[in-house]
């Protein structure tokens, strides 16, 4: 089976066989126009996984934009305990929405004004370090790159922001610990 040359290879294509690797699967790829004029498209990598009922999703297009506050440069990922593909989708919208505007720093709570999915009655997101991979290593998009880094996007109730805030990151992450993923949890 002939392989594409690595010098071939688009930036989008180098970064989807990074995280296809690390999955172990091959992604749901989906396409979105740039919100902001003379950028490229933002690109979603959906992992679905029927048997464990989990999704996972990565953005391809933050990366792409600077913002003053970001250090390096940052792609989004989710993952949930999920069928519903909307869980995917709003990470492609948020990247595109937010890219240049926001820096997606840790701490970071990105509020959404209604539930994200049907399944769900989430409202927002909480920016934390990811937990997808066991290790986090910078992901390659081309030759000169220093490296994408990729920060996890937490769903979390509006109402959890204060506790956040109280308590700190750490803290509220440590209290969520297995329940990270579930959708349906009870507010902490």
């Amino acid at each position: 089976m002939f392989k594409k040359p690595d010098f071939l290879k688009a930036p989008l294509e180098r970064f989807r066989e990074q995280i296809e690797n690390q999955m172990g699967s091959k992604a749901q790829v989906f396409r979105e126009k740039s919100a902001l004029k003379k950028m490229p498209f933002v690109y979603t990598l959906a992992f679905p996984d029927a048997q464990t009922q989990e999704l996972s999703a990565f953005s391809y297009g933050v990366s792409h934009a600077s913002h003053p506050e970001q250090l390096h440069q940052v792609e989004l990922c989710l993952q949930v305990q999920s069928t519903d593909m909307a869980w995917a989708h709003i990470v492609g919208y948020l990247a595109n929405q937010l890219r240049g505007d926001c820096p997606f720093r840790k701490g970071e709570i990105i509020k959404i004004g209604q539930a994200i999915a049907s399944d769900s009655s989430m409202d927002a997101f909480v920016v934390a370090e990811p937990t997808i991979f066991s290790e986090n290593t910078p992901i390659k998009d081309h030759k000169k790159s220093k490296g994408i880094h990729l920060v996890q996007l937490i769903p979390i109730y509006q109402e959890e922001i204060l506790k956040i805030n109280k308590i700190g990151l750490e803290a509220f992450l440590s209290q969520l610990s297995a329940h990270k993923k579930q959708v349906n949890r009870k507010p902490l």
